[in-house]
């Protein structure tokens, strides 16, 4: 099992261990698996938990009832999660999410979704996420790198984080989102295996798929969020579009990636340059 899917997993198991107002000791008692051991998996402590142990946690929390409770609830999810399989492939491949999900889907959908499924949960509706280009993890990559220099020499207190990293964004059930790069400045915010709350600074790579929803439906997410600075890259157009929320004036300032772009959060003092990320 790879690192992003155990810690999917592992994520659901807490999720749900919260969710049913549970503690380690009741776990155990459940599961007959000892306390001490349930408290390392949960924790991360274990990096290798047996598959048998884990699923007698599982049995433990109720998972598998929770999702079946899900499926006959809302019958067209059946096969979205996996409980019906015709030739062997997931028919989450062919679901249009935006219509057939109507903005019913809570984090109990999105923690029962298979652990090598990438979607983002905005307003109660999932959105399937593209694997990402060479260029677009060049540019990421690269950005990362100099903010992280720019924080580190000004020993400052804000973290940077790259997908895949969940974003509690407006704190509530509804709304789960792993943008490509961002900084954390109050660190409360942080918790082991997600954001809680809204980033001060956000950017995200424009792939053919998530075109519409980084110009228009993340940008208003992020406005109304909390989000103090948001970045939009579109490489295919050699343009950086930043957007300033704490200005009384938000419209856009365009760049290109060759150009020297004003962090303004650090008013200014960071710049980032992109030029070179491009694969032609």
């Amino acid at each position: 099992m790879d690192q992003m899917m155990r810690e999917r997993q592992l994520a659901r198991l807490r999720y749900y261990k919260e969710r049913l107002e549970l503690t380690y000791k009741d776990i155990s008692d459940r599961s007959g698996v000892p306390e001490s051991t349930v408290k390392k998996i949960l924790t991360g402590t274990t990096k290798n938990p047996k598959h048998r142990t884990f699923c007698e946690i599982e049995e433990a929390l109720g998972i598998k009832h929770v999702l079946e409770e899900i499926a006959e609830e809302t019958p067209d999810l059946r096969m979205q999660y996996g409980y019906a399989r015709t030739d062997g492939t997931s028919a989450l491949d062919t679901i249009d999410y935006e219509r057939a999900n109507n903005g019913e889907m809570t984090l109990d959908d999105y923690y029962a979704l298979p652990e090598d499924r990438r979607v983002e949960l905005i307003d109660g509706v999932f959105y399937d996420m593209a694997s990402p280009t060479s260029t677009h993890q060049m540019i990421v990559s690269e950005a990362s790198f100099q903010i992280n220099a720019f924080i580190k020499k000004n020993k400052g207190k804000c973290v940077t984080f790259v997908s895949p990293m969940d974003v509690q964004l407006d704190r509530d059930l509804k709304t789960m989102l792993e943008p490509d790069l961002f900084v954390v400045c109050d660190r409360n915010k942080i918790t082991e295996h997600y954001i809680f709350g809204a980033p001060d600074f956000i950017i995200e790579v424009v792939s053919p798929s998530s075109r519409l929803n980084d110009y228009v439906l993340k940008l208003w997410k992020y406005a109304n969020s909390g989000v103090r600075e948001y970045w939009i890259i579109d490489y295919k157009k050699d343009l950086v579009r930043t957007f300033f929320f704490d200005d009384d004036d938000i419209d856009p300032v365009d760049y290109t990636l060759r150009d020297d772009i004003p962090v303004r959060i650090y008013d200014g003092k960071l710049t980032i340059n992109l030029q070179g990320t491009v694969i032609k």
